[in-house]
């Protein structure tokens, strides 16, 4: 007994001591914190199709210590993505809250090779605990993740080239020329439909038996020579004037599908006829100036005067008279 009176002064001084530590200490032990998206893990990000392709995730930060904490988030983009902004994200969470914010996912190049339209990639954000109640627990290594999925824009864009044929053209033929189509998307596509028409009621145009309608075309990402041709048959009446004449071609996507999202190119061009006159030809030094079309003859016709039957009659009588007389 008297040895443990000894040790009672001591006792009370502990005691003490305890009571007097600061809150924040103890508190440090009890609680904890978690860290989500807000979206489903199922929800897929879909990029929009513009110069300036980003995503924005939210998510949550539940803290349950008594003090506030200060949380790091760094960001492994889809696609090759950063996150925009601060790198890391900083954010602070008051004691016994829980806290809603996002962060943006941009700088995508939207023309990749191994990542054509319509494909996916995750991404996967990372917070570490680094303060609680303003103390440096970094060391700790306490830290959560959660991932999301991306999706590339399948982008259609096709578009017609320029003819290198000479569109000038006499009356009463039937000839053609050919229109390249390449792929400008970032995925394979093809001509869905393709539509031809003009403005002069002696001619008639379509689209050629002949044409690379199905044929599948690389973007031009992938392969720069890959093309589609549209040939267009051409019928010039013999009583068609001399005048210009507007073509005009419209062609889909196939890949884009049909109805309202369907993507149609179109571009004009014009076709010149000329009766009774050879076109100028294709090439500027060309010294035959009485070339024609390709592959087509030049028809002239002179239409000149020839007398009328009262004429022939009267001429006839004039001669008769005169015979008389002699």
């Amino acid at each position: 007994m008297i040895e443990m009176r000894k040790f009672l002064p001591y006792l009370v001084i502990f005691s003490v001591f305890l009571t007097m530590m600061p809150m924040t200490t103890q508190s440090q032990a009890v609680g904890g914190w978690e860290f989500e998206f807000v979206e489903e893990d199922e929800f897929i990000f879909n990029l929009p199709n513009s110069d300036d392709a980003k995503i924005t995730v939210e998510f949550e930060i539940t803290n349950s210590y008594l003090v506030e904490i200060e949380i790091e988030i760094t960001v492994e983009g889809p696609f090759n993505g950063e996150l925009l902004g601060d790198d890391p994200l900083l954010i602070s969470v008051g004691a016994g809250t829980t806290k809603t914010d996002d962060f943006k996912i941009g700088n995508i190049e939207l023309f990749q090779i191994n990542s054509p339209g319509g494909a996916e990639d995750e991404f996967r954000a990372l917070a570490t605990l680094k303060s609680i109640g303003g103390i440096d627990v970094s060391m700790a290594n306490d830290w959560k993740d959660d991932t999301g999925t991306a999706k590339m824009p399948r982008i259609y864009d096709l578009r017609i080239g320029d003819t290198t044929q000479n569109l000038e053209f006499n009356p009463d033929i039937e000839t053609s020329f050919s229109m390249e189509i390449t792929n400008h998307g970032n995925l394979d596509d093809q001509i869905g439909n393709a539509e031809v028409s003009d403005d002069c009621s002696l001619m008639t145009v379509k689209i050629s038996e002949d044409s690379e309608l199905t044929k599948i075309m690389k973007p031009q990402i992938a392969s720069t020579s890959d093309s589609a041709t549209i040939k267009i048959d051409i019928e010039i009446s013999a009583a068609h004037p001399s005048r210009n004449c507007d073509v005009d071609l419209r062609i889909s996507s196939g890949g884009s599908g049909e109805g309202d999202g369907i993507v149609w190119t179109e571009t004009s061009f014009r076709v010149t006829v000329k009766e009774g006159e050879a076109p100028s030809p294709v090439n500027d030094d060309d010294d035959d100036d009485d070339s024609g079309p390709i592959n087509e003859p030049i028809v002239t016709e002179q239409n000149l005067p020839s007398p009328g039957f009262s004429v022939i009659i009267a001429s006839l009588f004039l001669a008769l008279i005169a015979y008389r007389r002699e």
